[in-house]
């Protein structure tokens, strides 16, 4: 082969590479080799550190009892579920993905709406304790159900003067994730949420108030560009001494009706959604505005999709999100929300 024919060669391939890489680089400027970082599905933000964005998330069971404020490792999960349970209180479930918390809880017993609540996000699920049926309902579909028995250094026990066992067990999530990715280390899918600037100009909602039942009332009130959350007439206080604070909340109505199988240790009978697939109202609160439309999903592991009253998807705001699974006012079990301008 002639010297000609050879640098005619070179000269191909190295224009070959320099297309290739232009490609694989989405044709950014900069220099090459720079990609840009993943974003977190779960809140929308770039992963801190070396947080990697491909582990999987983790789901913790924590009880949402005044007897046991303050409350730990809230603050810290980018999506937080509050449900109703027997007696007309709630309960959490805080999910973990790009994000950690070394002391999350107290943590409680899991509860038979968790299966189609944990699903679309993880397989790993934290909780103390729970009714047969309830863990019949997890093992059906694949949930590792991180309790003490199986949770190795990811649960531990800290007294609290005054309080009796059941509300001194806490996570460490990160201790969860190694236990539990040796059965499920898939990440959470990217198309749960759609994060971006707002889209359209929505209602003016300065302030939020969530009736769960007559033992339960929740509000929030905007200001400094997040969602400042109080129950019973009093701000609701982490551990680490300030006022929970979130970016995005979410109202989803559902219909409530009473178990006629499971109860709880004193006879009170737990609390079943009745359209755990379908649709129903919902509202997404954000920068102060209210986004009114629908909740829609088509089987039980399917993630929800918001939509707008247009028929397009919501766009959250990147950050922390709290999903409240209000009562309908229609269903066995009531439930009520109102939001104003001020």
């Amino acid at each position: 082969m002639s010297n000609r024919a050879k640098a005619v060669l070179i000269a191909v391939a190295v224009i070959a590479v320099a297309v290739g890489a232009f490609f694989l680089l989405g044709g950014r400027d900069g220099p090459l080799g720079v990609l840009e970082p993943d974003k977190c599905p779960l809140n929308g933000d770039e992963p801190e550190g070396d947080v990697d964005a491909g582990r999987p998330a983790v789901a913790v069971k924590i009880e949402n009892a005044p007897l046991a404020y303050p409350l730990s490792g809230l603050e810290d999960a980018e999506v937080v579920y509050e449900e109703l349970v027997e007696g007309g209180v709630t309960r959490f479930m805080a999910i973990y993905h790009c994000t950690d918390s070394r002391k999350a809880g107290s943590v409680r017993s899991a509860r038979i709406v968790d299966p189609a609540l944990v699903l679309p996000y993880t397989k790993l699920l934290a909780y103390s304790g729970s009714n047969k049926p309830v863990r019949d309902a997890l093992d059906e579909v694949g949930i590792v159900q991180l309790d003490e028995t199986r949770a190795g250094k990811g649960l531990r026990r800290v007294p609290r003067e005054g309080l009796s066992s059941e509300h001194t067990l806490y996570a460490n999530t990160q201790a969860l994730r190694r236990t539990g990715s040796k059965d499920f280390d898939d990440p959470p899918s990217d198309d749960i949420f759609d994060f971006g600037d707002r889209r359209g100009r929505g209602k003016r909602a300065r302030s939020i108030s969530i009736e769960f039942s007559g033992a339960t009332q929740v509000t929030y009130d905007f200001g400094q560009g997040r969602y400042r959350r109080s129950q019973g007439g009093e701000p609701f206080l982490t551990e680490q001494g300030g006022q929970l604070a979130v970016d995005n909340v979410v109202i989803e109505v559902h219909e409530v009706r009473l178990s006629k199988q499971i109860t709880d240790v004193t006879g009170n009978p737990s609390v079943e959604i009745a359209d755990e697939t379908g649709s129903g109202p919902a509202v997404l609160f954000r920068n102060g505005r209210a986004y009114e439309g629908t909740w829609e999903r088509d089987a039980v592991g399917d993630a929800v999709r918001f939509l707008a009253r247009s028929g397009k998807a919501m766009v959250f705001k990147p950050g922390t999100t709290w999903i409240h699974l209000v009562p309908s006012e229609q269903g066995e079990v009531k439930g009520s929300f109102t939001y104003g301008a001020s």
